[in-house]
């Protein structure tokens, strides 16, 4: 992920001599954190990228709305969590309308050994390392029960070590919600990778 955003704005919107400066200096400067937004609901590290590009074009569309002296995180926050889930729920009506062939004959193929770049994993304490590199299909199984909303707390408050008055103001949810999201999201990760350790060393050694 490029942190500061230049690169991915820059390619889809083209020089930055056309676009406001404050919208670029502020879109740099809170890029990670639209990332984690869209990451922390439609779970794809890539995906999450062309999001937040996406979200960029349009709140470009909309500068003259945008209010001075307001919060340009929660304003253009806003317009990347209505372009995930707008990703997301048109993802889920994809599957409900059924598999294409070559995806049914996908799933018969092997399953790689190699990490998933574009996965976003946990460590064993419920908590997101700085350094994205590693794939779990146990955490990515955890990760994935959760909501789409406490995925996106748990993402900003433990990756960008955000205040729950942020995370509150960003995904316009309750401050208590947001501090009992990340909470459970923590407790229920720890279990649920207990439990996968757990299986898996019974099944070493009863092999």
């Amino acid at each position: 992920m490029d942190r500061s955003g230049k690169r991915h704005l820059a390619k889809r919107t083209g020089p930055e001599a056309q676009m406001p400066r404050e919208f670029t200096d502020q879109f740099r400067a809170a890029y990670r954190v639209f990332w984690l937004i869209a990451a922390g609901i439609v779970r794809d590290r890539a995906l999450a990228d062309d999001i937040v590009q996406e979200a960029a074009i349009i709140a470009l569309g909309k500068w003259d709305q945008f209010k001075p002296g307001t919060s340009f995180r929660a304003w253009m926050g806003q317009i990347v969590r209505y372009v995930a889930f707008n990703h997301s729920r048109s993802e889920r009506r994809r599957r409900a309308s059924g598999m294409e062939p070559a995806a049914v004959e996908h799933l018969a193929e092997p399953v790689s050994d190699e990490p998933d770049p574009a996965a976003l994993t946990v460590n064993a304490r419920g908590e997101l390392p700085p350094d994205q590199r590693h794939f779990d299909d146990d955490v990515m199984r955890a990760l994935g029960e959760l909501s789409q909303t406490a995925r996106a707390c748990l993402l900003l408050r433990t990756l960008e070590g955000l205040e729950y008055s942020e995370i509150s103001s960003l995904l316009e949810i309750p401050e208590g919600t947001a501090m009992s999201h990340v909470h459970r999201s923590r407790q229920a990760l720890r279990r649920k990778l207990s439990a996968a350790k757990e299986g898996a060393q019974e099944t070493r050694h009863g092999a």
